[in-house]
């Protein structure tokens, strides 16, 4: 995979009013548990709550077109369409969080394509949680990031990255993982 030590922020210009849409129609899907892999393991390392928003939902195509906006800009890679349904994340009790991890993987719907940039998004604004900061790796280099609303962060699907737990409060976020053919 080719590395670029850098990530893409976009001013997405969401605003709380469309941040507040978004997570009312959100909030009424059943919210389970955030799992890992495709064996839907709850491991020692996450815990949120989510919902999955298909591919066609008009939520989706505004995250498809901030990724190929970072992928124009700075990328350059090989992309299909999404690797796997978009993640709606809830973070709402103290101590909710999402440690180290990556998300390289197989694309869900075609296993030809693989997992090339992530997408984070975020619903809540800064000063309704304490904690949950964004953290990537980019080289040798961490960056944190107290995420407010509509802040959009994309980065390689194989850097790590995490969610520091949550003090107090709510963090809502999206998240997505566009796909294409292998890197060669």
């Amino acid at each position: 995979m080719p590395k670029i030590n850098s990530i893409y922020t976009i001013p997405t210009c969401i605003t709380k009013s469309v941040s507040d849409v978004i997570s009312q129609e959100l909030s009424n899907s059943n919210l389970e548990d955030g799992t890992i892999g495709k064996e839907n393991e709850i491991l020692h390392y996450r815990k949120s709550k989510i919902c999955w928003i298909t591919t066609d939902h008009w939520v989706s195509g505004m995250m498809a077109h901030f990724i190929r906006c970072a992928n124009t800009d700075l990328y350059g890679y090989d992309l299909d369409n999404w690797a796997n349904f978009v993640q709606y994340t809830v973070y709402d009790k103290p101590g909710s969080y999402y440690d180290w991890h990556n998300d390289l993987a197989e694309s869900e719907f075609n296993s030809n394509r693989i997992r090339k940039l992530s997408i984070s998004l975020c619903l809540s604004s800064k000063d309704e949680y304490e904690g949950g900061e964004f953290q990537i790796l980019t080289g040798k280099q961490m960056q944190s990031f107290k995420m407010d609303t509509g802040d959009a962060i994309i980065f390689p699907s194989d850097y790590m990255h995490r969610v520091r737990p949550v003090k107090s409060g709510k963090r809502v976020s999206l998240v997505g993982w566009m796909g294409g053919p292998p890197f060669k």
